[in-house]
């Protein structure tokens, strides 16, 4: 394996932008929203908003198919799901209902029923997401650093609407020599496949190329699968099981130090592991 990187595959979801962070305020608003117009509690209300959606997305028709790509529900939520394969039909098919459920839900759990007020809580829900992405602030100023001397790209899981819908709002889609989206190729991570078809695009090996990533199963594991190595950026959301980073990082600022380190170390930790 080469010691030097000469590229850098990033991650999109809670590690550019964060994700998490920007459902959860979307949630919020609509929940706002019931508190303002017949006093229900705005953070019972958010829970069983989230709770009910985690429930209903789970038991979809659909959801099969699009966790294997990483669509999850706070996108079921929002997103559009465009293109003409069956299973995405399927999915758009069920969407109505479950994002009308997922809002009676919520009132219910307060003691409120209003199919009115819980469509007027979707139309917050998908217009405060799309309005805005909460970046990380480091995000761009660390790409711009990174492509002085990297080739960068994006890897992400996800629909292709949705994903590029995202990256669209963001200040740093340029820094990108390619972006990869799983559903426009068909595999998603943590597949080696997908990881070498990004690659590939660059005319490198995977052995040149460092992914970053938040998930320690499908960025990081699926990455070292692939013959590449892999940073885990923690964001202190959840540890999972199975893959032991090259290096962590819980701020994309120290990037390139962790860079540095592995190209000046010959042995990866996982092989000592």
């Amino acid at each position: 394996m080469n010691d030097r990187a000469r590229a850098v595959i990033f991650d999109l979801d809670n590690t550019l932008i964060l994700e998490d962070a920007s459902t959860r305020a979307a949630v919020r608003a609509a929940a706002t929203l019931a508190g303002e117009r017949v006093g229900g509690d705005v953070e019972r209300v958010a829970s069983a908003a989230i709770e009910s959606a985690r429930r209903l997305w789970k038991a979809a028709p659909g959801f099969a198919y699009g966790e294997a790509f990483g669509i999850w529900w706070g996108e079921a939520l929002w997103g559009e799901f465009a293109g003409d394969g069956d299973e995405l039909r399927l999915i758009r098919s069920v969407l109505p209902e479950l994002r009308e459920r997922v809002w009676r839900d919520a009132l219910s759990a307060v003691g409120i029923s209003d199919t009115g007020l819980a469509d007027e809580m979707q139309h917050v829900y998908a217009t405060t997401r799309r309005a805005r992405e909460t970046i990380d602030p480091e995000a761009e100023p660390t790409l711009a650093d990174l492509a002085r001397d990297h080739v960068l790209a994006l890897l992400t899981n996800g629909a292709s609407d949705v994903q590029r819908e995202k990256l669209s709002r963001t200040p740093f889609a340029r820094y990108f020599h390619t972006v990869v989206v799983s559903l426009e190729v068909g595999i998603g991570k943590p597949d080696p496949r997908v990881f070498e078809a990004t690659v590939s695009r660059l005319g490198l090996a995977t052995s040149d190329a460092v992914m970053v990533g938040d998930s320690l199963v499908r960025d990081i594991g699926g990455a070292q699968r692939a013959g590449m190595r892999a940073i885990w950026v923690d964001r202190g959301l959840w540890r999972e099981e199975g893959a032991t980073p090259d290096a962590t990082v819980t701020r994309l600022s120290d990037l390139r130090d962790a860079l540095d380190a592995l190209e000046r170390r010959r042995v990866s930790p996982r092989a000592t592991s």
